[in-house]
């Protein structure tokens, strides 16, 4: 029996699910089984400061069921805030906060509390980001047309061979090449309309020394290994007129140390803020009195940007010629922010401005690894979501989540990092999370899923690891089963290209390989084709989410919209038996055609995705 029902994650006891709007009211309603009969219930609330605190008395509501409901009514500024319930005229716990599993729960004392997130839209919902999948590509490994030359040292490889993860001196360069560019990216859109790609988000492509190209030489310019200018820009009209936008990454935290701008080494003649203590990018940087510089992460190939260097915000940002608006009226839709944890807000607001000054709807996409509406920096208490930066988010809690409940059955870390998120987070980001499995900073999904744990192993072993046949046959069930949830919640599917063919790998670089034409699985490339056909219909993009199951290895949820009268439910069993859900209706499953009524049997390792008739 519970003596105490609270959940903000449904309307009942919060009237706005989620983050709410400044200002707006809304309402709050715990419920308390009558044997606790208190003499007053309070919800106390402070700000993340602990500057501002309120107490509000709840007034006693209809009653049922056995229980007594306490309501209370009220609004707030933007800010993040905690709160709790205490009640009076009981002998013993006094305190309601958060509990295990995100359930409500009676405290002595050191009562944890729950998170109230309040936010003010500063800008326009890109809503076309939510449409559809997004797709990544790190271009050098996609596709190819023409003869690629390589630059200065640089190697070129065969098309399919491992990545090299170190040279013959033991030195990482990151400098073998396999000639994949902007026109293969452009030869493969039919492709990608065919998995219902609406946005391709590109890892880096200005010109640099590494395969990777996170150690920017020159901002205003293309690697000429990938391609021109113009290259750009057509791939950018080619892929408009398929109904798709490209996004970039935006590496605006460092550089590379050779650099025009750093120019450690003289590659770009005698200037350059390494070797000029008058360049005009010298205070760009942070250097020592020895000439040392601050890295990024103590990488000294990657000098890092003074984010409040006024020369180096003008150089990004200025209305004119910044890079940010720049390359966005050359046809980009937006930028993704690479380690935007590590550039501060000086800089960071003035990113987003100037990029929404250019096109008021572009998305502006953070690389967060954690809950992104507390994250925590250097000290500082960061406002990505309250409505004056991120428009999104790359959601790695809700991998997490997704990758421990199919690798182990166990929903509960799923459902947690569900609960953080919808009580956390805005709608708007809610419904504009970049859902990832794999990138090119994870291993690859299916080696997650099915291969041998070796993180902490040398990349020697990594090198030669592969997964059996066995493994592999396992990896592709169990992938199945992870891209049902993350093409049918909240947020959007992000792939990680050649994760729908089967790609497999340790991480970097072994994760970074060339997509296999030709050699692709095609049972599993036609079912990622099938769930990018279901994620046309605008339930996926706007619907309402509600979890309904997160029991013995068991977890379903509900989407539904009103404007269609559109219902699905998502249901995934990694648990040892068999499990009857009950429907209370018709529905038919998008998969398979089956039709049920009332209720429907899951199966261990099964799935379904049911549409209600």
């Amino acid at each position: 029996m519970d003596y105490v029902r609270y959940n903000p994650t449904d309307e009942f006891y919060k009237s706005i699910v989620g983050a709410v709007s400044e200002n707006v009211r809304f309402g709050v309603c715990v419920q308390l089984n009558q044997v606790v009969n208190p003499t007053s219930v309070k919800m106390v609330v402070f700000s993340d400061d602990h500057l501002q605190n309120y107490e509000y008395t709840m007034y006693k509501a209809a009653s049922g069921d056995g229980y007594d409901s306490y309501r209370a009514d009220v609004s707030f500024k933007k800010g993040l805030y905690f709160y709790y319930f205490v009640m009076d005229g009981v002998g013993y716990e006094r305190y309601i906060g958060i509990g295990a599993d995100r359930k409500a729960s009676f405290y002595y004392d050191n009562v944890k509390p729950w998170q109230l997130s309040v936010y003010k839209n500063k800008y326009p919902n890109p809503n076309w980001l939510n449409k559809g999948v997004m797709y990544q590509i790190m271009t050098d490994r996609f596709a190819c047309v023409g003869q690629t030359k390589p630059t200065e040292d640089k190697i070129m490889r065969r098309w399919g061979e491992q990545p090299f993860f170190r040279d013959e001196d033991g030195i990482v360069r990151n400098r073998d090449f396999f000639g994949g560019n902007l026109q293969g990216i452009i030869s493969k859109l039919p492709y990608l309309a065919e998995l219902n790609v609406r946005t391709i988000y590109l890892n880096p492509v200005f010109k640099a020394y590494s395969n990777h190209k996170y150690d920017t030489e020159d901002y205003e310019q293309i690697d000429p290994m990938f391609g021109t200018e113009e290259d750009f820009k057509e791939l950018c009209d080619k892929a408009d007129k398929l109904n798709i936008s490209v996004i970039l990454d935006g590496v605006f935290n460092h550089v590379g140390s050779t650099s025009k701008y750093f120019n450690r080494g003289n590659k770009y003649g005698e200037g350059g803020a390494y070797n000029d203590v008058k360049s005009p990018y010298r205070n760009w940087f942070n250097f020592n009195d020895d000439n040392s510089y601050e890295c990024w992460w103590n990488f000294q190939t990657l000098p890092r940007i003074n984010a409040e260097s006024k020369d180096a915000q003008k150089y990004f940002c200025a209305k004119e010629d910044g890079i940010v608006p720049r390359w966005i009226a050359k046809g980009a839709s937006g930028w993704r922010l690479d380690v935007v944890d590590e550039i501060a807000d000086c800089m960071l607001d003035k990113i987003v401005s100037s990029a929404k000054k250019q096109r008021p709807d572009c998305a502006i996409i953070g690389e967060v690894w954690e809950d992104a509406s507390n994250k925590v920096d250097y000290g500082v208490r960061r406002h990505y979501l309250d409505g004056s930066q991120l428009d999104s988010v790359m959601n790695y809690p809700l991998r997490d989540g997704i990758v421990h409940f199919i690798r182990t059955g166990d929903e509960r870390a799923l459902s947690n990092a569900v609960f953080d998120i919808v009580n956390n987070y805005p709608s708007r980001v809610r419904n504009n999370l970049m859902n990832i499995l794999g990138t090119h900073d994870t291993s690859r999904i299916l080696t997650v899923l099915a291969g041998d744990s070796l993180d902490n192993s040398p990349k020697e072993i990594m090198a030669r690891h592969k997964l059996s046949d066995a493994q592999y046959k396992r990896g592709v069930k169990l992938l199945k089963m992870a891209a049902v949830l993350q093409y049918t919640m909240f947020g959007f599917p992000c792939v990680f290209y050649g994760d729908e063919a089967a790609m497999e790998g340790y991480k970097d670089p072994f994760c970074r390989g060339c997509y296999p034409w030709g050699g692709e699985n095609k049972l599993l490339l036609d079912f990622y084709k099938r769930l990018g056909e279901l994620r046309k219909l605008p339930v996926f993009s706007d619907g309402d989410f509600h979890q309904i199951v997160a029991d013995r290895g068991v977890y379903a949820f509900e989407r539904s919209l009103n404007d269609d009268q559109t219902t699905v439910i998502v249901a995934v069993n990694r648990g040892g038996a068999d499990y009857t859900l009950y429907l209370g209706s018709a529905y038919k499953d998008m998969l398979s055609g089956r039709r049920y009524a009332e209720h429907c049997t899951i199966e261990p390792n099964g799935y379904v995705i049911l549409q209600s008739v």
